[in-house]
């Protein structure tokens, strides 16, 4: 069975209460997550049940090894991971064979996370898993639970070969979620070929945060790098520093904190008054709601008649989606289909006047201590007063005020004289010296008992904002969350509503602020709200038939257990064919009981599930010989490569050596200003084509192809401002994969006259590329950095104009394949997306790539519309 509802729709409870129930009836419980923080948080709530008979245990890799022993003899209620499964539990399954026996039910949360190369390894895990249930004798309940699945009965039966009931109905209450989509302004930067550059999300992020938490609003911020996560923490505390440094000078405090920070301190009954600003045709009102929990609205917007109302009512569970467009006075309304627990998005533009609503809640206004400026982040280090911000990107305003553009909302600046602040009432000061503490980051890689106190700060309310991965996106419960901060589309439907859902979760009314990098797919949805709001959430992709992901898992099953006939259906059609390449190539042995693994080595160590492959590179502290990590041999060459910046809990380092051939990334203690990008060239050639079809007057196919990276440079930018810095040469070997991939060609007749209307095809094909490659993730549950592509006026294979897009991974993850099927929907997106772009000759918001190996050259904006028309001409 499959539970698909929403999030914090009651789906624990569901499952929950028949598996305690099996367990005091004398069966087990095997529980699996994607992530740890989600099974220490569930192992949390078991304990808090108090039933003496449930024996509820964690076993991961953060489980000591002299508590492994007593979770096997003794757990009935085992929380898990797949890694776990894979290469711990099912290989040594006699040790399990007690609670293999008594196993009930197997319980897979958060499924929608195992999608693309790792859910094709999980679907297969979990055939292992049957396997090996059926040799105990015992065949155990699946139950899945999901609160952003697609089709979920399919997805579940594909996920794990058995046939499922789905559950969908949501009943549940639930508080309103109001989503604003946020576009960064432009800044006065110049990128490659002399493009606009806007302020990047992860400052946008830090400034967010930061504000959220002065005005004390538990606040999650995802982002999508470990290197980022660090980032938005570490400047969002030096803001706070800044902050907590002119209030202890000043001797002065913010009024009407929801919650004071220093005991002994009495909040003064009415919130600060605000002034008249300049611009404005009326001064703001003086008269302000009493309740703590209200914050001042701030100021009049530009370009308006009257400032915006400092009240809100309460706000309804759903209202019309406002879309302001440039250029107009007032914005455009909108009635958009809601998603389940959303309110529809406030899209915002930098150069028109800020949308005002009585009918959209307001989002909680930062602390009138806080002196917001508009300019880009803090570098990361000591605290210093922050500079005044200068006006960025047009503005309806009139030039002679001195309002400035923030966030992509038009704003008034706060000035020290507009706001009445409150003396303290006893001669002791409050100590602001705790401010930055406030803040921290959450990821991967940190010790477990760091992360257990990282989540406990925060659900008792000691840290207010916390930047993190998306670690904390899969059903962690922190009562009390009211904000979520979301740095970049995350890269489908599904993930952004389960990144908005960790917000309300006790019922209140949340916000969600999804936050557009400089790219293509996120100017995109923050233009086109319609493709996010009313959209079922994406098809889940995965491809348990790949052969790379077949044959090792067919190998660690025949390592756990000979493999017979009878087992063949248990792993699908292709079974027979793969176990006769394993034959040939000496990993199994076929022998009249079966296949047998032979090997002295693990065969589960043939899977790396995550997909990341080959051997692990060790980072090491080239002054103190201290080991910080590891990444694998594929990754190293864009994260760890020589010149590249590393990040470790909190700590910035320089990469001064690659040794591919020594599995070793020597680093040094640094404070560096900027961030480091790797870029690749890659060539291509046709294996087999699978399927084609026409497309206008081209033709659209997909088949297998090989694939040759090199990573050929770096490019460096300033951290704060995203300012381009250099690009600077790298000497690593080329990497070869064999994947599958999407591919559509123009014969001569379609391309002559563009050729003959002076379009660069190069630069047009190239173009067209990018801009598709950045939009695909619309339509497949996949990254732009799990895809790549390549562009020729004239490939050696098809001699035609031809544009590819390939699965990053061994095998294809299906991402092409879908693409295949939605290629109208897919391209007709990509020509809009690019039209859209209010840029002359092209930006990273439509044509640029940031992992260019040619340097975003050439590129011909117009001439890939004109491209994309041709190809659609038909449809």
């Amino acid at each position: 069975m499959i539970i698909s509802t929403g999030t914090a729709s009651g789906k624990s409870l569901a499952y929950l209460t028949p598996a305690v129930a099996s367990c005091l009836d004398g069966g087990t419980i095997l529980y699996l997550t994607p992530t740890k923080a989600l099974a220490a948080d569930q192992l949390r709530g078991l304990r808090e049940l108090r039933i003496t008979q449930l024996r509820a245990a964690c076993f991961d890799g953060d489980t000591p090894f002299e508590e492994r022993t007593w979770v096997r003899q003794h757990a009935n209620y085992v929380l898990t991971n797949p890694d776990m499964l894979h290469r711990s539990i099912l290989p040594r399954h006699a040790q399990w064979s007690s609670f293999f026996r008594r196993l009930r039910m197997v319980v897979v949360d958060e499924c929608h996370g195992y999608r693309g190369v790792f859910g094709s390894h999980v679907a297969q895990i979990l055939r292992r898993l049957r396997r090996v249930c059926a040799r105990y004798g015992s065949r155990p309940t699946f139950l899945l639970a999901s609160a952003t699945a697609s089709e979920p009965g399919a997805f579940g039966m594909r996920l794990t070969g058995l046939e499922m009931d789905e559950v969908t109905v949501d009943a549940s209450p639930k508080g309103s979620t109001t989503i604003a989509l946020w576009e960064p302004p432009l800044t006065e930067l110049r990128g490659e070929g002399g493009a606009p550059v806007r302020r990047t999300a992860t400052a946008e992020a830090a400034d967010l945060l930061a504000d959220l938490v002065l005005a004390d609003v538990r606040t999650l911020a995802f982002v999508r790098s470990r290197r980022g996560a660090e980032t938005v923490a570490l400047t969002a505390r030096a803001k706070l520093a800044d902050v907590a440094f002119s209030l202890s000078t000043r001797h002065l405090r913010p009024s009407t904190p929801r919650h004071p920070t220093t005991a002994g301190t009495t909040p003064p009954e009415t919130p600060p008054t605000l002034t008249h600003q300049p611009g404005s045709a009326e001064p703001a009102s003086t008269t302000q709601p009493t309740p703590p929990e209200t914050a001042p609205a701030l100021n009049h917007q530009p370009g308006s008649a009257e400032p915006a109302s400092t009240t809100q009512p309460a706000p309804p569970e759903t209202t019309p989606a406002l879309n302001h467009q440039p250029g107009t006075a007032e914005p455009t309304s909108t009635t958009q289909p809601t998603p389940p627990e959303t309110t529809p998005a406030l899209s915002l533009r930098p150069d028109t006047a800020e949308p005002t609503s009585t009918t959209q809640p307001a989002p909680p206004e930062p602390d009138p201590a806080r002196d917001r400026q508009s300019g880009t982040a803090e570098p990361v280090g000591p605290a210093t007063p922050e500079p005044a911000r200068t006006t960025s990107g047009p503005s309806t305003a009139d030039p002679a005020s001195s309002t400035s553009e923030h966030h992509g909302m038009a704003t008034q600046p706060t000035s020290e004289s507009s706001l009445t602040w409150a003396l303290p009432d006893a001669p002791t000061q409050p100590d602001w010296t705790d401010l930055p503490n406030k803040i921290a980051a959450y990821r991967a890689g940190y010790l477990a008992e760091d992360r257990r106190l990282l989540e406990k700060a925060l659900r008792s309310g000691t840290i207010m904002g916390l930047a993190t991965t998306n670690a904390l996106e899969l059903g962690v419960d922190v009562s009390g969350l009211d904000a979520v901060l979301i740095a970049g589309w995350p890269g489908t439907r599904a993930s952004l509503w389960q990144q908005a859902g960790r917000a309300g979760r006790d019922g209140q009314d949340a916000l969600a602020v999804l936050i557009a990098r400089d790219d293509p797919l996120d100017t995109y949805l923050v233009h086109h709200p319609q493709a996010l709001f009313g959209q079922p959430v994406e098809a889940i992709v995965l491809d348990p038939d790949n052969p790379y992901v077949l044959g090792p898992h067919l190998c660690a099953a025949a390592a756990e257990i000979p493999l017979t006939d009878d087992d063949l259906p248990i792993f699908g059609t292709t079974t027979s064919t793969v176990l006769d390449d394993l034959v040939s190539q000496g990993l199994l042995r076929r022998r009249p009981a079966g296949w047998f693994w032979t090997k002295r080595e693990r065969a589960t160590d043939l899977a790396d599930i995550r997909g990341g492959g080959g051997a692990p590179i060790q980072v090491v502290e080239s002054s103190t010989g201290r080991l910080l990590g590891s990444v694998d041999e594929p990754s190293a060459h864009t994260t760890v490569h020589t010149g590249a910046v590393y990040i470790h809990q909190g700590e910035t380092f320089l990469v001064e050596l690659l040794d591919l051939e020594a599995g070793v990334a020597l680093v040094s203690s640094a404070t560096p200003d900027f961030t480091t990008f790797a870029r690749d060239i890659t060539d291509i050639s046709i294996l087999a084509t699978q399927r084609s079809h026409p497309l206008g007057p081209g033709t659209l196919h997909f088949g297998e192809v090989e694939v040759t990276r090199q990573v050929v440079s770096y490019l460096k930018r300033r951290l704060q401002s995203g300012e381009m810095l250099g690009d600077e040469p790298l000497d690593l070997p080329p990497r070869t994969l064999r994947t599958r991939a999407v591919w559509w060609t123009l014969p001569a007749s379609a391309v002559a006259p563009l050729a003959e209307a002076g379009i660069d095809l190069g630069g047009a094909a190239h173009a067209a590329e990018h801009a598709s490659i950045g939009l695909l993730p619309l339509f497949a549950t996949c990254d732009r950095w799990d895809i790549g592509g390549v562009s020729t006026e004239l490939h050696a294979d098809t001699g035609l104009l031809t544009v590819f897009v390939y699965d990053g991974h061994e095998g294809g993850a299906g991402f092409a394949e879908r693409g295949y099927a939605r290629a109208t929907d897919w391209l007709t997106a990509t020509r809009e997306a690019i039209t859209s772009c209010e840029c002359e000759r092209g930006c990273p918001s439509c044509i640029q790539s940031p992992k260019c190996g040619n340097g975003n050259e050439p590129l011909d904006k117009r001439g890939a519309v004109r491209l994309l028309n041709t190809l659609l001409s038909s449809q």
